[in-house]
């Protein structure tokens, strides 16, 4: 008689051996929250700080465009008009 037939099946037993994995992990991330998450909340905030300082700074650049520096070389104006006749730069 071989040994899975007198003690059945190992289905269960393998279930609880990665149950029994699976708390050991959520023991260790749960010890890691603990002693590191103040300094992963700082991390975090003062990147989240730096982002907010950069996307302020972009939004108080005025960006040229292509279309900005034809006109300023051409002298027209930035609105276009349909009228169909030429424009003629002093």
């Amino acid at each position: 008689m071989s040994k899975q037939r007198k003690f059945g099946s190992r289905k269960g037993a393998t279930f609880i051996e990665y149950a029994l994995l699976a708390g050991l992990v959520a023991i260790v991330v749960a010890a890691a929250a603990m002693f590191f998450g103040e300094d992963i909340k700082n991390l975090f905030g003062a990147t989240g700080e730096k982002v907010t300082d950069v996307q302020q700074g972009v939004n108080d650049v005025k960006l040229k465009t292509s279309f900005d520096d034809v006109n300023k070389r051409t002298g027209g104006s930035s609105s276009s008009s349909s009228g169909g006749g030429s424009t003629s730069n002093p």
